[in-house]
């Protein structure tokens, strides 16, 4: 029996499938946590702590919400909101655990306003991706101009402040450093646009705690909706595999305490915890990302086991620690090295053009904050230039002596491809990096683009 012969997971076959934890929950109650952008992290990450907190009798049932496209609706409507997190690690058996935290999802603009302004709602949660802050998104009503995911949120709390409803707590869930505190200045943009009137009390009454989540959770595959349903007894089409590790800290707020029950750090400052995870996971990880996708492999394990790119990302990690100055009780190498042991699970089959997307939004998080204090000490940069470029190489389609890259998705695809027949790697590097890379920075960048283009597909041994 193939896995779509086989019967759906849904409230009526739980009693089928074979998961060492399911819901044991009462899913009936009103949802407190409304989610805008439920694909497949927040399912192996918030939906996971949620589940915990209900089974310990907490409230913490979701009303998901994707803004643009109905996929995650069709997944999970027919499996009545319940989907499986498969826990993959080397040598090890796959546990299955059926999350019922999802009580309902919905799709569109409209129903996000909806689900933000419900009067149960106590907590928004989004993982939009740096991305989603753009303006992709349509506005309920007849203009249909295009909105933000912030002018969505700034509409939402206009309502509750004309219906003087307790505004909920909104906690981005995002890769983007000082998340909050970013998302609560393009709220108060975009509200002072809808109501002068509204920004001084958005202000006054609504938190925006920044957040510092961390699980790998690869894009699903057929392969892994057919293995997990194999070993489920059911067809899941919502599934997800994830690591074992997850950690989520946030900056403590009175009315999130219970999060604390099941694992979330709750600190007075996140930024030490934001600088650790950019610096010392995310970048590297966009630095296996691009080597990978330089020297032809596939998947990131498959790249961080190639022992030129293992010697290069960890020289990018040494650079990194050189400058990094976190406090000690942060432990950041043996951080940096669990990362690097994480990299390397082949149970999750991480690709690396995943990872290596959306390099414009990602790098200048990533990567440019450490270029920037190395470049103040005078301390070489060297691999973080042979970085950037392969992303640029990658995006803007430069053949690597003779041969392209696989093309990258990326907002500055386009204008990278447009720029780069200028011929001008210069003027390219300036581009693609912006304004706030520094200028001897952009030629080291410059320069080693055409070593790419003329020497071919090699990771340089530099030396600290």
């Amino acid at each position: 029996m193939t896995a779509h012969e086989q019967q759906r997971l849904r409230t009526g076959t739980l009693d089928r499938a074979h998961a060492s934890a399911l819901p044991d929950y009462d899913r009936s109650p009103a949802p407190c946590i409304a989610h805008l952008g439920f694909g497949a992290f927040a399912r192996a990450h918030l939906a996971v702590y949620a589940d915990e907190l209900l089974r310990r009798g907490r409230p913490a049932l979701i009303r998901g919400v994707s803004i643009r496209s109905p996929r995650a609706q069709e997944q999970l409507e027919p499996q009545d909101g319940l989907f499986t997190v498969a826990v993959r690690e080397p040598g090890e058996d796959t546990a299955l655990e059926v999350i019922g935290a999802l009580a309902s999802m919905e799709t569109g603009a409209v129903a996000a306003l909806d689900a933000m302004t419900a009067p149960a709602t106590r907590l928004v949660t989004l993982s939009i991706t740096e991305k989603g802050y753009e303006p992709t998104l349509d506005t309920p009503g007849p203009s249909k101009k295009q909105a933000t995911v912030p002018e969505l949120i700034a509409l939402a709390l206009a309502r509750c402040r004309r219906d003087k409803l307790v505004p909920p707590v909104f906690a981005p869930l995002d890769n983007l450093l000082d998340n909050g505190n970013l998302l609560r200045e393009r709220v108060l943009e975009s509200a002072e646009r809808i109501d002068p009137q509204l920004p001084p009390w958005v202000a006054d009454n609504v938190l925006f705690p920044s957040s510092v989540v961390d699980r790998m959770v690869p894009a699903p595959t057929a392969r892994d909706v057919e293995d997990i349903a194999a070993s489920l007894g059911l067809l899941d089409l919502a599934a997800v595999s994830t690591e074992r590790h997850r950690s989520w800290i946030m900056r403590s707020v009175d009315q999130l305490a219970a999060l604390a029950e099941v694992g979330v750090q709750l600190v007075d400052d996140v930024t030490p915890y934001e600088r650790r995870k950019l610096w010392l996971l995310n970048g590297p990880h966009s630095a296996v990302a691009y080597g990978g996708l330089l020297i032809g492999h596939d998947t990131i394990a498959g790249a961080v086991a190639d022992p030129v790119i293992a010697r290069f990302v960890r020289g990018i990690v040494d650079d990194t620690l050189e400058v990094a100055e976190l406090p000690a009780a942060l432990g950041p190498a043996a951080f940096a090295e669990e990362a690097l042991r994480r990299f390397a699970n082949p149970a999750l089959g991480h690709r690396c053009a995943q990872v290596g997307a959306d390099g414009s939004s990602k790098l200048p998080q990533r990567l440019l904050p450490v270029v920037a204090v190395r470049s103040e000490r005078g301390l070489p940069t060297t691999r973080f230039a042979v970085v950037a470029a392969i992303w640029i190489a990658a995006t803007a389609g430069i053949a690597v002596r003779g041969v392209r890259l696989p093309l990258l998705e990326d907002p500055t695809a386009g204008a990278l491809r447009a720029a780069s027949r200028r011929d001008d790697l210069q003027e390219l590097s300036h581009f693609a990096l912006g304004s706030d890379a520094d200028t001897a920075f952009m030629a080291e960048v410059a320069s080693a683009l055409r070593r790419l283009a003329t020497e071919g597909p090699a990771l340089p041994e530099t030396e600290r």
